[in-house]
């Protein structure tokens, strides 16, 4: 219960705490871009030529806490101390090009396929193909409306405790984003 009350205080008057944890390892920038290269393979990945691949999607892979920081530092919304967990939001206009300065490449979030058909990350809202995926009202503020398309990114260190006191810890990045189709 303790817990409970300290996650409603953090909610409440840190709602916009975003500052890293301070005992993170420095990186090489080769590590860093290393890992930046299979982000952009894992996004990738999801961009299919069939028009049934379209609509949201998530990607979640083992990740440090040193990593995503290093690559999000100056993007990240929120930092919950309690509950372990770093947000980042990208949405609007200019969200393309900020995931491309922080990915260091202009196509990290397009395929081009036979006959100029291109799957694409789509961060703005009203484009044409947004508007063929059906909406679902969700009340969780992590999911992707199409409505008002963004990419979110979520770093969470996960833990397992056994009864003789074992303890294993690993992170994790979540990418949710919407897919469209465009010819």
């Amino acid at each position: 219960m303790k817990e409970d009350g300290w996650s409603r205080h953090e909610t409440f008057k840190h709602h916009n705490y975003n500052t890293p944890s301070g005992n993170l390892i420095n990186l090489s920038n080769n590590h860093i871009n290393e890992v930046k290269n299979t982000l952009i393979y894992l996004i990738q990945s999801r961009l299919k030529l069939h028009a049934k691949h379209t609509g949201p999607q998530t990607i979640s892979a083992p990740f440090t806490e040193s990593e995503f920081v290093s690559i999000f530092r100056n993007n990240i919304k929120r930092y919950s101390i309690c509950h372990q967990t770093y947000t980042c939001r990208f949405g609007g206009y200019d969200a393309y090009n900020v995931l491309t300065n922080i990915f260091n490449q202009e196509n990290w979030g397009r395929r081009v396929f036979k006959h100029g058909q291109r799957p694409e990350v789509i961060l703005v809202s009203g484009s044409a193909s947004s508007s063929l995926i059906p909406s679902t009202k969700s009340n969780n503020s992590l999911q992707i409306n199409p409505e008002n398309p963004e990419m979110i990114i979520i770093w969470k260190k996960y833990e397992i405790n056994d009864e003789d006191g074992n303890k294993s810890e690993a992170g994790w990045i979540t990418l949710k984003f919407l897919v469209g189709q465009f010819y």
